[in-house]
């Protein structure tokens, strides 16, 4: 039986420097689309990719608009490789990759709505003291219940059953922290991130986006895309905008979409992007799942050598 192959797209964190470089040099449709995205962007993201410090990569906005491009970047290779997927899903931000990737709109639309949603959920979120922090080792509800303990703190996302991101204002999240600690976290540690993503301390990003979204460009999707909050597959434009709208202030529901997208036995995972995270979270959510990345030119060139197989 023909191998499903789900694209996963990571979003930020994903971002190394150097990354992407390899591809410039290597593959034409990779000049190609940097050349676009500084030539639309107005700055050199090439440089920011590939000699930019990691300070000034890690900042919210370039992280998003860097992993993106690479993303689609690999996306554009390994389609130009008769390499298409079934189904995709992205997280985070990473869910703009997986739009381009089912065919929603044209890398310049998606590299737009990616500054754009970036730049509003920055104003807004400046608004508010904001921030997230990772906990290890406690349950989804033990986490929750703490989180309600404490107040003005959210659960956002669920890497693994055991690693999840919390989410608010950031004295509240030192509380959760240190609560967290007492009730047996094996490790706390708050992330570099701008304000309180994925939380309803968001919800005017969401509405602000819709409201300012320009529909231009979008198209129904090819394959289906999974929201990674609602878990449902989205396939018509309108359905799109709203999906990309609520899902800046509402949580990522990570461990729930594998379990979901993984019902298929002879699905095939594909990490589309830098770096190996969305590769670590699934085989920490289960590791029976198989899984390939893109995270370095001797990866890439086993998944297109694994794929082509497959397609023949």
């Amino acid at each position: 039986m023909k191998n499903s192959v789900a694209f996963l797209y990571p979003g930020q964190g994903a971002q190394q420097t150097g990354m992407g470089f390899d591809l410039y040099q290597n593959y034409p449709l990779a000049r190609q689309i940097f050349d676009q995205a500084d030539r639309i962007l107005d700055f050199s993201l090439s440089r920011l990719c590939f000699k930019g410090s990691q300070e000034e990569l890690d900042r919210d906005l370039n992280a998003q608009l860097a992993v993106y491009t690479v993303s689609c970047i690999l996306t554009a290779i390994l389609k130009a490789n008769n390499i298409f997927p079934d189904i995709v899903s992205g997280y985070s931000s990473g869910f703009y990759a997986a739009a381009f990737a089912a065919g929603c709109f044209e890398f310049s639309c998606g590299l737009n709505l990616v500054k754009q949603a970036g730049e509003i959920l920055l104003e807004e979120g400046s608004k508010i003291d904001g921030g997230m922090a990772v906990i290890f080792g406690l349950s989804f509800e033990k986490v929750q219940d703490v989180c309600q303990q404490v107040g003005d703190v959210e659960v956002a996302i669920l890497n693994t059953p055991r690693q999840i991101v919390i989410s608010g204002i950031r004295s509240s999240i030192n509380a959760v922290m240190e609560l967290s600690l007492k009730e047996g976290a094996l490790d706390v540690y708050p992330l570099s991130v701008a304000t309180a993503y994925h939380s309803g301390f968001m919800k005017k990003s969401s509405e602000r986006f819709l409201r300012e979204i320009k529909a231009d460009g979008i198209k129904d999707a090819q394959v289906p895309v999974v929201s990674y909050h609602s878990l449902n597959r989205v396939t018509n434009m309108k359905d799109l905008i709203n999906v990309m709208a609520v899902q800046l202030s509402s949580p990522v529901l990570w461990v729930d979409l594998i379990k979901k997208m993984d019902h298929n036995s002879n699905r095939l995972f594909l990490e589309v992007g830098p770096g190996a995270i969305i590769f670590r979270t699934v085989k920490g959510i289960d590791r029976n799942i198989e899984i390939m990345n893109t995270a370095t030119t001797d990866r890439f060139d086993i998944v297109l050598k694994r794929l082509k197989r497959i397609n023949t």
